[in-house]
């Protein structure tokens, strides 16, 4: 099972973080696998440079998209899709977070990240046990907009 932690980034942080996508990468895994005191101070800098998720636009956002393909739980908060092909992907909303956990083909995982996409510019995945990561629409796109 992939899960990918999911951050809203400052937008002018952004812009200064693309292209050192691994820095943001090396904080978050600091943070899940670093000492308590530690933890405190990572969680700072997190502060600082994320921002937090509006969770009520983000549900309109995701009810308006496709109502009859994603489930939403509400006594758990979370989207469930699942896929023909036994692809799932399951997003948790957070103030400060969003997680994602998928198995099966990438097609279930590529349709909530292109959602949030949608959303927002400036989301960014992180993989942290499979140290992957990525902006969910790179800056080099936006500016050719």
């Amino acid at each position: 099972m992939r899960e990918y932690k999911i951050f809203l980034i400052r937008e002018p942080l952004s812009i200064e973080f693309y292209g050192k996508e691994h820095k943001i990468y090396q904080l978050v895994y600091e943070y899940y696998y670093s000492s308590i005191e530690l933890r405190k101070i990572i969680e700072k800098q997190l502060e600082y440079i994320t921002e937090p998720i509006p969770l009520f636009e983000l549900h309109t956002f995701i009810r308006k998209f496709d109502s009859q393909q994603i489930y939403f739980y509400e006594e758990t908060g979370e989207y469930l899709l699942e896929l023909d092909d036994g692809a799932k992907a399951q997003l948790k909303l957070y103030p400060h977070e969003l997680i994602l956990y998928a198995e099966g083909s990438l097609e279930a995982e590529t349709i909530f990240f292109e959602l949030l996409r949608k959303f927002r510019s400036t989301f960014i995945a992180i993989d942290v046990k499979d140290q992957r990561f990525g902006w969910l629409r790179p800056i080099a796109y936006q500016k050719y907009i």
